[in-house]
């Protein structure tokens, strides 16, 4: 199956109410498959701007952007939703890990959920994404990002991603062929302490991967936040990376009745993927990174 066919095999949206985070001009859920409201950060003409010079994204902002029905700039998803909340199920595709504040997050969708009420997640799989060279997340980075009411990525978010970001061709893991990949240009070790810096130092911020997960990893960092109370879901499922993809699907359900203990018991399927090569030593980076004559 692929995304929107997983998806829809999961929160089965004919006659249930849903929200769909993020969908830009790919929704995972249309308005025919039934009652589904758009959010984002940015109202449908603001986010045209804002994608209109972004290399990736600018041919998808002059395209057919859905109209969003919750802006989210200023407001939780309960917020905005007031009266129309709460719904039965909601769907973010690659949102979780840009969030400086994940587990926070997690609770704010709770709280625009019904009790039962679903949340899911497509994430990518760090082994076969630009991420491949980073340190996996763990549960205490979790928990003190929300301690901290994070708001935006930390000075060691920013230096990891334009650190250690890499031109990763995923068939090439797959198939074995490959486990070192070159730098993205204007990426490197100086390049992520001159960008870690400056946001340290302007207060400014910018958007990165603040997170980076297997499906391993995943079930257990969140699980253990599950497990301590901070979080009010129950995994339902978690859907491993299958072969030639490069993201894994969980699927959560809000269940404030239960104990954190009921809530975090759970067993994953066997991810029996390609597993996660040693990184190189921070030396190798630093000379791969001067050969390609990265900035510094």
């Amino acid at each position: 199956m692929d995304s929107r066919q997983r998806t829809l095999a999961a929160v089965r949206p004919h006659g249930r109410t849903g929200v769909e985070l993020g969908p830009l001009d790919r929704p995972l859920v249309r308005r025919s498959d039934g009652d589904i409201l758009y959010a984002d950060h940015l109202s449908t003409e603001g986010l045209a701007r804002k994608y209109a010079g972004h290399a990736a994204a600018g041919p998808r902002a002059r395209g057919a952007l859905v109209e969003v029905d919750l802006v989210l700039e200023h407001q939780t998803l309960h917020q905005a939703l007031g009266a129309r909340g709460p719904v039965d199920y909601i769907v973010a595709s690659h949102v979780i890990e840009h969030l400086p504040d994940a587990i926070g997050w997690l609770r704010d969708c709770a709280d625009a959920l019904r009790e039962g009420g679903l949340l899911f997640l497509a994430v990518p799989d760090m082994r076969f994404t630009f991420d491949r060279g980073r340190s996996l997340t763990t549960a205490g980075d979790l928990v003190g990002a929300h301690l901290a009411r994070a708001t935006r990525p930390s000075p060691a978010q920013v230096y990891e991603h334009f650190s250690r970001a890499m031109q990763v061709d995923a068939g090439a893991v797959w198939a074995g062929r490959e486990t070192r990949f070159p730098p993205f240009e204007g990426h490197g070790p100086e390049a992520g302490l001159e960008h870690a810096r400056r946001i340290h130092e302007t207060g400014a911020t910018i958007d990165v991967h603040c997170s980076v997960f297997t499906p391993d990893s995943f079930v257990s960092a969140l699980g253990e936040a599950i497990a301590i109370g901070l979080v009010p879901f129950a995994f339902a499922e978690v859907t491993p990376t299958q072969a030639g993809e490069i993201e894994f699907f969980a699927l959560l359900r809000k269940c404030e009745a239960a104990t954190p203990a009921e809530r975090a018991a759970f067993t994953p399927r066997p991810d029996r993927h390609a597993p996660r090569p040693a990184a190189p030593g921070w030396r190798s980076r630093l000379a791969n990174a001067r050969r390609r004559g990265d900035p510094r």
